[in-house]
């Protein structure tokens, strides 16, 4: 699944690749009491598309009252932290219900540079000006007043903000 088809906002699901069967996707945990030798199976449901929802979370709401379902965590609405998140074993999904792995194939700069405003906004955290950028970042976490420099990874002709530090630091390179 290419970056640009994704649907936000995408959860983490884990290490491990879930089942797909006939629109149906679900983890399995098998389990056997030694003392006892009762074999037992666990499903737990992620997702159906056979319901008529157009969202995961619509369809999710379903069926809470019917299965037992998968905790899916925090709710991740920044490409930058799907990058952060990503191993080359994690498993996520998106709005659609569109399971994926991010890759890190390429290498991006990370620099630091001066936070110049921090400007409010409601709902969304703030915007951020930061020097020698042209363009402003949304974020939903505003930076600490000691936090003066924000960290941002340089990846073809664009930046991404990767994070809040309180000194400037050394140019390092990431696997994006």
């Amino acid at each position: 699944m290419k970056l640009a088809e994704i649907v936000f906002p995408v959860f983490r699901l884990g290490e491990k690749e879930p089942i797909k069967q006939d629109n149906l996707l679900y983890y399995r945990a098998e389990y056997s009491d030694k003392d006892t030798a009762k074999h037992t199976t666990n499903y737990r449901l992620i997702d159906d598309r056979n319901i008529n929802k157009p969202t995961l979370g619509l369809r999710r709401l379903i069926l809470l009252q019917k299965y037992n379902m998968f905790p899916i965590g925090t709710a991740i609405y920044f490409l930058i932290d799907i990058i952060k998140l990503a191993k080359s074993t994690t498993w996520f999904i998106d709005s659609h219900g569109n399971i994926f792995q991010h890759k890190k194939t390429k290498r991006a700069k990370l620099t630091t540079k001066k936070i110049n405003k921090v400007l409010p906004a409601d709902g969304i955290g703030c915007v951020l000006e930061i020097e020698g950028i042209a363009s402003r970042f949304k974020t939903m976490k505003q930076p600490e007043t000691y936090e003066q420099y924000a960290g941002v990874l340089h990846m073809d002709n664009s930046y991404l903000l990767y994070g809040y530090f309180e000194f400037p630091q050394k140019d390092t390179w990431r696997l994006v």
